[in-house]
């Protein structure tokens, strides 16, 4: 596995490329929280030449002669910027500006500037914004960094590396959609999940609470977490390496050069993650007399291995294009599977290894016609994966042999040696078009068509054919156009109009045949969202949505691992309702959102000893609230807590929950947290004794409230099987040299080793700890 670092040495070439252009200025500007501003006047005084800096808070000024010279930059809102500077040789010189906050009054009118991401949680929608950059020196993948936000928890089965289950309000699984700058995640294959996501890749994310923007073009349920990757027109090289616990290793290296004369972008985006997982379980094992005896072991057979090379290049700030890039990408993974669903069964040797080959090209231009700006996305992935569960062996969680079987594998009847080839096509267009000023219409066609098929000689031999040879295809279309009017700086409207497409042709096998199925579906959904500003610090925002989630190809296909097909599926539908309310000062921001649902053909994934299956098999009703507080009393420490109540009842029937009498109806749903906060207090010194680095620690802590795993109105109360309540604690330092061009961090996880439990009670790692070193140059 090491052998895939080779691939990120070359990467290291591009530090050179970053010295030695024709003359010239250009950098970023930012507040004094590290969030880039778009729209800051950027002047050179000796030349009487402007610029204005791009929605990334870009700005350049090429073509310079050597001779020295002042920088200005000004912004509603800040303290105006000077600084001399001095071009030499025609060398190019990178100037990064800080602004910092003025308050300025105008007849008892305070006006302060925001940034793109505080204007995005104050629009109509309901979302939660989290700026990444202070996170680049931790050891974070998005799956750690999105569960601080209020009303969001994540679940995992297992260590690094295992599968990813996100809450929004109540929705969950894949009712919550993933998306990388608009596209969903899945489409770039199983190396580049949510679950192993470095946060060096991204500029921010976007957790979407209530009504999903049609800007984002998919079927998501009540929820969406849109990631969007770091676009700076700068040189620079970003490389960092995180050691920790249990094996773990994380490596990450970015490079960009950009020549600003021609507007030619170029870069390298890569990481390689490794973890053996090998943290300590609570487990029961078999003495000699076959009687299971509780005990404490390391997992064993679950290391977890990806990795991503993805080069780029294109061009910007031209006439026909504002920005043009194609890519190329290679991404993969080497998954040891340790046991089933519910932590019930240990495997000692089955595996499942991808990788996925993928070309796309990205399209922006802001004035393709007046008042109208067009974004489109096109790319193919080409994914091939191999399952192998061929051992006769059973064994114990000690790793150990305890018997042979005469047939059958450790998963699968049959036993598999299977090899699975995957085409996956996808196509985004956006356009906004701005009639008037207080006005605008977006339009959004989103397509995506996937084709599968497989191999397997031993499964064909078992079964006398082989029936992974057959092809899967999943074609989907998302269709939305939406309008966005704002009445008044107080009130603002948005509405919106889906229409969602999909056939599916698939098949299972049920009792050794083959059942072939394909079906056609179509549907629409509504949304309305309101937006009213009280005062210039208090808003309340409104919104409903009739929502439709469209089955996705695990769900349907299978895995052809642990989850078998299931191609007779139907779409979930939900009447999804917010409200919520805004305080925001300087110091003290505060939010409260209430939300309800009522779902029908929940897709839910059925587990058992051996293997699990997607079904619809409930309807539900959420409700609940979350609340968040945010107090920074001085400029170098900020507070933070939240808490999130969820109360997710079944409104089914006892025709569709199969049971004798209704007793399971307005039962609370087993298995789903209920009631969790987090908390962090983060302390951050930018000018650290006067040395101009950068000194940081933090204190953060997630609290889950216990809930039962099976329904709470079978059996007896006391006897029954819960998962306790959990504090976990982590702590870290990190220590930043002037610009970042060396930091370190360290970071102690889980601190009092808590026992720490997830998806079907199984047991998480206990305490970990993590150094992570990076340097950036620009």
């Amino acid at each position: 596995m090491i052998y895939r670092l080779y691939i990120l040495i070359p990467l290291t070439l591009l530090q050179s490329l970053c010295f030695g252009q024709d003359a010239m200025i250009s950098g970023i500007v930012i507040d004094a929280h590290g969030e880039k501003l778009p729209g800051v006047t950027v002047q050179i005084n000796e030349l009487n030449r402007g610029s204005v800096t791009d929605h990334v808070g870009h700005y350049t000024f090429p073509n310079l002669k050597s001779g020295n010279y002042t920088i200005t930059a000004s912004f509603i809102g800040f303290q105006k910027y000077n600084q001399r500077f001095t071009i030499k040789d025609r060398k190019p010189i990178s100037i990064n500006i800080t602004l910092k906050e003025a308050v300025t009054q105008l007849n008892e009118v305070t006006v302060m500037a925001k940034s793109e991401s505080q204007e995005l949680h104050e629009s109509v929608a309901s979302v939660a914004v989290l700026e990444t950059k202070k996170l680049y020196a931790q050891s974070n993948n998005t799956s750690d960094v999105i569960k601080q936000i209020s009303g969001v928890n994540v679940r995992q089965t297992g260590g690094f590396g295992s599968s990813a289950d996100v809450y929004i309000n109540g929705m969950s699984g894949k009712q919550v959609k993933f998306f990388l700058d608009g596209i969903p995640l899945s489409y770039y294959g199983s190396g580049l999940g949510l679950n192993v996501l470095p946060v060096n890749l991204m500029e921010q994310i976007e957790v979407y609470k209530g009504v999903v923007p049609v800007d984002l073009g998919a079927d998501a349920l009540g929820g969406a977490i849109n990631i969007k990757s770091r676009k700076e027109y700068i040189n620079y090289l970003d490389a960092s390496y995180s050691l920790g616990s249990f094996n773990t290793h994380k490596v990450n290296l970015n490079g960009q050069y950009v020549n600003s004369e021609n507007h030619l972008i170029a870069g390298v985006n890569s990481f390689y993650n490794h973890s053996d997982n090998n943290y300590k379980v609570d487990v029961e094992i078999p003495d000699q007399f076959g009687n299971p005896e509780p005990t404490t072991v390391r997992r064993f057979h679950d290391q977890f291995t990806n990795y991503l090379v993805n080069a780029y290049a294109g061009v910007y700030d031209k006439k026909y294009a504002d920005r043009l890039v194609f890519s190329a990408r290679f991404s993969g993974l080497d998954d040891d599977i340790q046991h089933n669903a519910v932590m019930a069964q240990p495997y000692g040797q089955v595996t499942y290894d991808e990788s996925t080959l993928g070309f796309s090209a990205n399209y922006e231009k802001e004035e393709i016609l007046p008042r109208m700006a067009l974004k489109w996305y096109g790319g193919v992935n080409m994914t091939s994966g191999n399952f192998v569960d061929t051992t006769l062996n059973a064994y114990t969680w000690d790793g150990e042999v305890y018997d042979r079987r005469t047939d059958g594998g450790e998963i699968s009847t049959s036993r598999n040696l299977l090899s699975l080839h995957s085409r996956n096509a996808v196509s985004r267009l956006n356009l906004h078009h701005n009639p008037w000023e207080k006005g605008q219409f977006t339009l959004n066609v989103f397509s995506s068509r996937f084709n599968r098929y497989g191999k397997d000689p031993i499964a064909a031999e078992f079964y006398g054919e082989d029936f992974y040879a057959n092809p899967t295809t999943l074609i989907k279309n998302a269709t939305g156009l939406a309008y966005e009017h704002a009445f008044s700086t107080a009130l603002v409207s948005y509405t919106g109009v889906k229409h969602f497409y999909m056939m599916a042709d698939g098949y299972a096998i049920q009792n050794m045949e083959f059942q072939p199925n394909k079906q056609t579906v179509s549907n629409f959904g509504v949304s309305q969202s309101l937006r009213y500003r009280f005062f210039r610090d208090f808003l309340a925002k409104a919104s409903y949505e009739y929502a439709t989630r469209l089955p996705d190809e695990t769900e349907l296909f299978g895995d052809f691992t642990l989850v078998r097909p299931n191609p007779f599926l139907n779409p979930e539908q939900s009447h999804n309702a917010n409200l919520g309310f805004q305080f925001n000062t300087q110091k003290l921001k505060v939010e409260l959102n209430t939300f309800y649902r009522l779902t029908d053909n929940i897709i839910w994934l059925r587990t058992s000893q051996f293997f699990a299956q997607y079904q619809n098999l409930l309807k539900a009703l959420v409700k609940g609230l979350d609340v968040e507080v945010q107090y920074q009393p001085f400029d170098f420490i900020r507070l933070k807590a939240n808490a999130t109540y969820q109360d997710i009842r079944n409104r089914s029937s006892r025709s569709v929950t199969g049971s004798v009498d209704n007793r399971y109806y307005d039962a609370r749903l087993p298995n789903i947290p209920y009631l969790f906060g987090n908390g962090e207090v983060r302390y951050q010194k930018s000018d650290f004794l006067g040395t101009n680095s950068r000194f940081s620690a933090w204190w953060s802590a997630s609290y889950v409230h216990e809930f039962y795993l099976y329904w709470a109105v079978d059996g007896n109360k006391d006897l029954k099987n819960t998962i306790p309540s959990q504090f976990i604690q982590n702590i870290g330092v990190s220590y930043a040299l002037p610009a970042d061009r060396f930091s370190v961090s360290l970071e102690p996880t889980n601190l009092f080793d808590q026992k720490a439990f997830d998806n079907f009670s199984v047991q998480r790692p206990g305490r970990a700890l993590y150094v992570t070193l990076r340097t950036y140059l620009h």
